[in-house]
Parts: structure tokens; sequence; C-alpha cells
């Protein structure tokens, strides 16, 4: 019971660091660029994480379809997935933009099935159901001014983050989670830093900019990931996403409270069913 209580109390303190993200990235990096900033969030994590690993070393079996499936988890999730995270808090909110996000809890369990062959399941189904009509809510909160685009920006994170999610198994399969979540923002740094090179000058520059990056990158990526992996491998994945579904209710009153986001009736019930719906989806097996 010990190592469950410890799995859980890492996935609620992953959970807590994570809520903060949409609120901050929303309040103070209003017109930073996307791409630099997320080059400049993994910059912080990797320098939180050089002294650890310098102590406890890189554990990797250098195999082509290890460094493979470790390159692709860290372009897919924090990348490709955090980008348009980034994009959509600015454009709908941070507190819609994590409660859609979040149901990529949802695309790594079906695709779990097609690519692991895992079974479909009645829990399954209703929750995804619930959690589809909470964002259609959330969605539709402030009336019908949202434009197509950033419903697709708003779906794209968790998309990214349900591939990114299966990646993420495949690859601690050649390496430990505190070796994975270092090499990921490593490549993730190296990565971003290249093709974002003519704007990361300005971001550089600007205080507000750099206390987001870390906050929202040094701790949510050097912090929250090792975390996240470490509950994973002691409780296993369902009841670590499960003990995370505090995000998108923090992450919702953080948005109010931090960056002055209004919420109405439909939006509190709209995330109020993505949590739900998440939590039948994983609790009832």
């Amino acid at each position: 019971m010990e190592a469950v209580h410890q799995g859980i109390v890492l996935a609620v303190i992953a959970a807590l660091i994570w809520s903060f993200t949409p609120s901050i990235i929303r309040k103070f990096s209003e017109n930073a660029d996307p791409i630099s900033l997320n080059a400049l969030r993994a910059f912080f994590a990797t320098l939180i994480l050089t002294p650890v690993i310098t102590i406890t070393g890189i554990r990797v079996e250098l195999e082509v379809q290890g460094i493979l499936f470790i390159l692709l988890s860290a372009l897919i999730g924090p990348g490709v997935g955090d980008i348009f995270y980034i994009i959509s808090i600015r454009r709908i909110g941070g507190g819609r933009a994590v409660a859609i996000s979040y149901f990529y809890v949802f695309v790594a369990q079906f695709l779990a099935m097609v690519l692991l062959r895992e079974t479909l399941r009645p829990w399954l189904v209703l929750g995804t159901i619930l959690a589809l009509t909470g964002i259609i809510l959330v969605r539709f909160e402030g009336g019908h001014d949202t434009r197509h685009i950033d419903w697709f920006i708003a779906f794209a994170p968790a998309f990214a983050w349900g591939l990114g999610t299966i990646v993420n198994k495949f690859a601690l399969y050649y390496t430990d989670p505190l070796s994975l979540s270092f090499l990921r923002v490593a490549i993730l740094t190296i990565f971003l830093y290249m093709i974002s090179f003519n704007k990361m000058g300005k971001n550089i520059g600007r205080k507000n900019v750099l206390i987001t990056a870390f906050i929202t990158g040094g701790l949510g990526y050097g912090v929250g990931i090792p975390l996240f992996l470490y509950a994973i491998d002691s409780i296993g994945v369902s009841a670590t996403v499960l003990a995370t579904t505090l995000t998108p209710v923090l992450g919702r009153i953080l948005s109010s409270i931090i960056a002055g986001e209004k919420v109405n009736l439909k939006g509190v019930i709209g995330t109020f069913l993505v949590v739900l719906g998440i939590f039948i989806g994983i609790w009832f097996r």
C-alpha cells in the first residue's frame, strides 16, 4: 500500500504543477512566439534535470528502435502537442484549452486498442461520450464565436499527447523514467532552438517570458514529467491518469483567478462532464 500511496502522491503533485500552466501562459506570455517559448521551457527543464542525471547517469539501450521511440517521445507530445496547447490557450483561453486537451486520455486508450490490441470496454465508451458532451459545452460556452480553426487547434494537443503516451510506453522499454525525462527535454531544446533561432532573442530579453518558461517548463517538464513517469511505474497508467484529472479542474479555477477568465454555467458543467467522463472511462475496468 505504501508504494500505491506514493504513486498517487506523485501523480497529484504533477497535476498541481501542470494546473498552473494555462493561466500563467495566458497571463504573462501573450505575445511570445510559441515555438521559442516552448524551447525555453525545455531548456529550463534540462537545466533542472542535468544535476540529477549527472549523479544517476543516463540508462538507455542504444538500439535503433529505442532511439527512434525516444526521439518521437520528445517531438510528438511536448513538441507538437505543447506548441498547439500554447496557441490554443492564447486563442480560446487557458480554462477551455485545458479542458479540451485532456481528451488525450481517450485518444491514448483508443490508440492502445488499435496498436496494442487492448479490449474496448463499455465504460470507456460511456466515458468518451460524457467527455465529448462536456467538450461541446466548453466549446460553445462563450457563444458561437469560436472559429473552426480554433476548435482544431484546441483538439491538436489531445491527439499529440494521446499518441505521445503510447510512444512513451514503447520508449520506456529502452530506458528509465528519469533518463527519458532528461532526453526528451534535451532533444526538444536543441530541435526547437534550431527552428526558432531568429525569434529567440526577443523572448530571452523579456523577464515575464523567462519566468513563464521556468514555471511552466522548468517545473512542468523538469519536475512534473519525472513524477508522472515514476507514478506510472509505481501504480500504472490508468491510476496515474485518473489522479491527474485534477489538472483541468484546477486549471479552470486558476485561469479564472490568475488570468481573469470568465466562466459561465455551461463552462462549469462542460468541465465537470470532461472530468467525470475520464473518471468513469478509467476507474471502471
